[in-house]
């Protein structure tokens, strides 16, 4: 048999695409892996918005593509396929803009986690690292830190620049720090066809090997119609515990046994569905629990009930009062904190008519015509959930068990941040709402906390409340009378002094002190 250099590349470089090649191993005869992995040796690259994540320099030349054995890569892509396209809940915890800087940020436990805790957390860790980054398929390969997971809709390709030990000096990835959000079934469709491409022509090189043939089967029986319920177990942050994802499924059918079936349908949405992914569905997205870790059966029911009383035949009249006049792209290029703080102020001007001494977030959301009332969720890291659809006009449930508590001042940052999420993330939500907890993306929940801030204390009304008041603005009794005339809380004034530059960092991190001290939220 002639075995000659080929290659399949599939995408258009300046949106996405992707290459597998196999090239004359360079070592010959005298290479001592196993017969498909020396007949896979080649290479492959990613292209992401014009951009090559897997291009290096080496020795002083730009390379295009990591070579290496292609086979365990081919493997790995097929036999964690649901996992890549539909698990969006990182490790541990939710910290970085990226699946690449949150597993960065993770991956040394913290100091004050005992032994048996240490090996826990890294035991998750490496589980995650497992199934999405790139990595983790190179077996001695020089690999790009690329990670690639379910995000909302879309699929993430992130990159880190984490040195592999024994790499020379000279040898460096050209596209650290970056993140993508791509067109998810455009992305699985072109992973797919490269991928059944080049294991067909394994096969045509080994005909008899027995790996090569369960390559295969890996990458057919993704295409099995039974593989649904696992997506969306995986979709709901469930992993491979679908038989908790079918309880909770039949637990929201229970409730939702009454209801009318176009209502039902309206509700729960049709699952879009393909042969290789899953893109969600209503159920999946809200009432599942993705947001949160710890939801539980009797917060489904609450969740799945709550939808039906907001039911409406149409809300696109209400939804059409959320579209202002300014455009989020015009700060896109800012960091979370200042979009939120730009986005906060000109909202307030746009939607506040009359202003003596205070914001009042409650009469905002009338204008608005913004329901709100209280949920009793189990997860007391949830804030609130946000909801709103073609059916389902424009809602905030507050959680009336969340660990920030529940004072008046709790409540309006609650509605302001709420606020942020259904004027500025809709197209982040699955059709139906948006959660505030510590699981939901952090660039959103940074961005809703500094537009919240803004919202009710914007600086032409802080501005002047300063000049009312007497006594040093770096002083905790100051900004406390500041924090009880703009009825906000005293720690959310110390924030929003320091994000405008009145405090510097050792200010707020000693007003915070004390005030913990005063109000007894710590030593």
């Amino acid at each position: 048999m002639t075995v000659s250099n080929w290659e399949m590349k599939a995408g258009d470089p300046a949106d996405f695409a992707f290459k597998i090649s196999f090239l004359r191993n360079p070592h010959g005869e005298q290479d001592r892996a196993t017969p498909e992995e020396s007949y896979s040796w080649g290479s492959f690259a990613l292209w992401v918005a014009g951009e090559n994540l897997c291009a290096h320099l080496e020795q002083g030349e730009v390379i295009e593509a990591a070579h290496w054995y292609m086979i365990p890569f081919m493997e790995w892509i097929a036999q964690n396929w649901n996992a890549i396209f539909h698990e969006e809940q990182l490790a541990l915890k939710n910290v970085g803009y990226s699946a690449a800087g949150s597993m960065a940020l993770t991956k040394n436990p913290p100091i004050s986690l005992k032994e048996l805790d240490e090996f826990e957390w890294l035991d998750e860790w490496t589980t995650w690292w497992d199934r999405h980054s790139v990595r983790s398929a190179r077996e001695g390969g020089l690999f790009p830190d690329i990670y690639m997971r379910r995000y909302g809709s879309s699929l993430e390709v992130s990159t880190g620049a984490e040195r592999l030990v024994g790499i020379p000096e000279e040898f460096s990835f050209l596209a650290p720090h970056r993140r993508y959000e791509i067109d998810l079934i455009k992305a699985s469709d072109i992973i797919y066809s490269v991928l059944q491409s080049a294991s067909q022509e394994l096969l045509r090189r080994l005909p008899n090997s027995p790996r090569i043939a369960a390559l295969i089967a890996y990458i057919d029986a993704i295409q099995n119609d039974s593989n649904n319920s696992n997506r969306m177990a995986w979709l709901a942050g469930m992993g491979t515990d679908s038989e908790k994802y079918k309880v909770i499924s039949e637990a929201v059918d229970q409730s939702l046994a009454g209801v009318p079936e176009n209502i039902r349908q309206e509700i729960t949405g049709a699952n879009r569905v393909t042969k290789l992914v899953v893109q969600g569905s209503a159920y999946a997205q809200l009432v599942y629990g993705s947001y949160s870790p710890s939801i539980d059966r009797g917060d489904v029911i609450a969740l799945a009930t709550a939808l039906v009383g907001n039911h409406v035949d149409d809300a696109s009249p209400w939804l059409n009062k959320l579209a202002l006049s300014f455009d989020p792209s015009e700060v896109r290029g800012l960091a979370p904190g200042e979009q939120g703080s730009w986005l906060g102020e000109h909202a307030c001007e746009m939607l506040v008519a009359h202003c003596e001494s205070w914001i009042d977030v409650h009469a905002v959301l009338a204008s608005l015509e913004i329901l709100h009332e209280k949920i009793a969720l189990s997860d007391q890291g949830i804030r609130a959930v946000s909801v709103f659809g073609p059916n389902q006009r424009p809602k905030v449930f507050r959680n009336s068990q969340t660990k920030w508590g529940k004072s008046r001042e709790v409540e309006r940052f609650t509605l302001a941040h709420e606020l942020a999420h259904l004027l500025l993330d809709r197209d982040r939500a699955s059709e139906l709402a948006v959660a505030s907890g510590p699981w939901a993306p952090l660039f959103v929940e940074q961005r809703a906390n500094a537009f919240a801030a803004a919202f009710l204390m914007p600086t032409w009304l802080l501005r002047d409340h300063v000049a009312q008041v007497n006594g040093d603005i770096r002083d905790l009794e100051t900004i406390s009378s500041l924090a009880a005339r703009l009825h906000v809380s005293t720690s959310s004034m110390i924030d929003r002094l320091h994000n405008l530059g009145e405090l510097d960092v050792d200010d707020r991190f000693k007003l915070k002190a004390r005030w913990r001290r005063t109000s007894g939220f710590g030593p």
